[in-house]
């Protein structure tokens, strides 16, 4: 794995880039974009490990994130970390691109497919939606997954953002984003992964009106949506959407046996699918 760092046209960016076929590097690039907002793309370098046998594979900490530069609120943004992508793109000169985004950054996908047609093969949406399901239906599975203390910290989740609401969702709600159980190197990036909790609140403070059914109108590039059948985040009957309102084709997968981290929950059916698409 190979760490470097780029300069875009205001923000310095960390990034990585992995493959385990050196004579192959552009055929094709993964651009994985993290989740959160808030953590680094640390968690998401260790999902998309597989697909170095067959891309290279790219994570960027994105604007605000891990050891990219923080920038300001103002630049914390879903249209500017899509124009981030597209700089990030065109300054490395990466060809043959495939955006795979993880929940938060399944926005930032949905946003920069809408935005730049035509600068990659097309997206890979994976626990994400055009929009927030309803806060009784995010609560509510919440509760059927980890009881009334999980359905009462995601609800002070979405209702009061903060580090502190933040911290506490961290410890009680997030082991319920996977079903398969954390080895030690997961555990350990987790305990050590850089979080930047302000932006995450200040992502939170709008989230409730995100709203991206009108981007996805404007797509043409072809996209791939992977949902957890146990995603208590991202309700599939939302995912679902991306294909309802796309202007695009896109093949929708519910995954059984996956709760939100659905490449950790299903690391071989989640390689089959990629590799199908990328290499469709």
């Amino acid at each position: 794995e190979h760490t470097m760092r780029i300069k875009l046209a205001d923000v310095g960016i960390h990034f990585t880039a992995s493959t385990r076929r050196p004579w192959q590097l552009r055929k094709p690039v993964i651009l994985g974009l993290h989740g959160g907002p808030g953590i680094d793309g640390s968690q998401l370098r260790y999902f998309l490990e597989p697909q170095q046998e067959w891309s290279t594979v790219v994570v960027p900490d994105q604007r605000g994130h891990g050891r990219s530069d923080r920038s300001t609120p103002a630049y914390w943004n879903l249209a500017q970390w899509a124009e981030d992508v597209r700089q990030f793109i065109e300054t490395l000169g990466l060809q043959d691109v495939v955006l795979v985004g993880t929940s938060f950054g399944g926005f930032v996908v949905q946003r920069f497919l809408a935005s730049y047609p035509g600068v990659t093969r097309g997206g890979v949406i994976v626990g994400s939606s055009p929009r927030r399901a309803s806060k009784k239906e995010i609560v509510e599975r919440y509760r059927d997954l980890g009881g009334d203390e999980a359905a009462r910290v995601m609800e002070r989740t979405l209702t009061d953002p903060s580090p502190e609401s933040e911290e506490e969702w961290a410890r009680v709600c997030a082991p319920f984003s996977r079903l398969r159980p954390p080895d030690d190197v997961l555990a350990r990036i987790v305990r050590e992964r850089v979080n930047t909790p302000e932006v995450n609140e200040h992502f939170m403070a709008t989230f409730a009106d995100l709203d991206l059914r009108a981007d996805l109108a404007a797509i043409r590039d072809p996209m791939l949506v992977l949902v957890g059948a146990k995603d208590p985040l991202t309700p599939p009957d939302a995912a679902a959407e991306i294909q309802k309102h796309s202007g695009a084709a896109v093949t929708f997968q519910l995954i059984k046996g996956a709760s939100h981290q659905v490449l950790w929950d299903q690391p071989t059916r989640s390689d089959q699918l990629l590799r199908e698409f990328a290499s469709s």
